[in-house]
């Protein structure tokens, strides 16, 4: 036990693993993570509904959504894709949770909207071209290593038509800087998010200055199982996302507080990225 738990306080290397598709494929942790994202008193693994329909109001005033190819990367249950069909776009949603995506169907079919769901992974799985708008919401981008967010920007480089926009928001380093590293251990701190078994988790986050990435490593230990997940975040500043935008080969049209749609200032939460081929 000493020796493990030395090895779980251990810092890793930055993106040393990659545990994320975990939480969407595991049968019980995904049926789990389903509910968290359509529980609307929490922004905890998705925003507030009200908070999307403000978002997806921005995109079709400064994008315009009618009429228009929309591809959602991610889109789990659907909150921003049904919101945007409902404004008139053609969506294609893509995400690797098969739950999700069942109640993605129900919810287009229960509000009369025609939208296509592809069970996919957008990292390695064939995506749809001649989109007028590619959207990756909720900062999925931040927690890519760095090599699958490069190949992730020339994938939707080659998505989008001539002129089409990516619109996609990011973690900011003035939100890195309020983190702390921190050792918790408890039992069934979630409930049976984890597991319906009894179980304890033991959490420490590591924090990389340098970098500015973060990292939330969990070690969930339960009578039958035992498994780790790494959720890493990457925080930005508009100029070192707009120099991964730039060496892909987009242009930066505008850097936007997501919340409004406006210029973002340092004192908004994440930002918003546009860029177009």
């Amino acid at each position: 036990m000493y020796s493990d738990l030395m090895d779980f306080n251990r810092k890793p290397r930055p993106f040393s693993r990659y545990t994320t598709d975990m939480l969407w494929t595991d049968p019980w942790i995904a049926r789990q993570m389903l509910k968290v994202h359509l529980d609307d008193s929490t922004d905890l693994a998705s925003r507030k509904g009200r908070t999307i329909d403000r978002i997806v109001e921005w995109f079709d005033r400064k994008i315009g959504l009618s009429g228009r190819n929309v591809c959602d990367l991610g889109c789990g249950p659907g909150l921003y894709a049904r919101r945007m069909a409902a404004r008139g776009a053609r969506v294609t949603g893509v995400d690797f949770s098969a739950g999700s995506l069942d109640y993605a169907r129900s919810e287009a079919a229960a509000h009369n909207l025609d939208i296509e769901y592809r069970h996919a992974d957008y990292l390695i799985d064939d995506l749809p071209g001649g989109q007028d708008v590619v959207s990756l919401i909720w900062c999925d981008f931040c927690t890519l290593p760095p090599e699958k967010r490069r190949a992730l920007l020339g994938r939707i480089k080659a998505m989008l038509s001539p002129g089409g926009a990516f619109v996609f928001d990011v973690s900011t380093t003035r939100q890195f800087d309020t983190r702390c590293e921190a050792m918790t251990y408890c039992r069934r701190p979630m409930g049976d998010f984890w597991s319906p078994d009894d179980h304890f988790v033991f959490q420490t986050t590591f924090l990389y200055d340098r970098d500015k990435i973060a990292l939330d490593r969990y070690l969930i230990v339960a009578p039958e199982r035992r498994f780790e997940i790494f959720n890493w975040m990457q925080y930005f500043d508009p100029e070192m996302i707009s120099r991964e935008v730039r060496d892909a080969g987009l242009v930066v049209e505008d850097i936007l507080d997501v919340m409004t749609g406006d210029p973002w200032t340092p004192e908004a939460g994440e930002l918003a990225v546009v860029a177009r081929v």
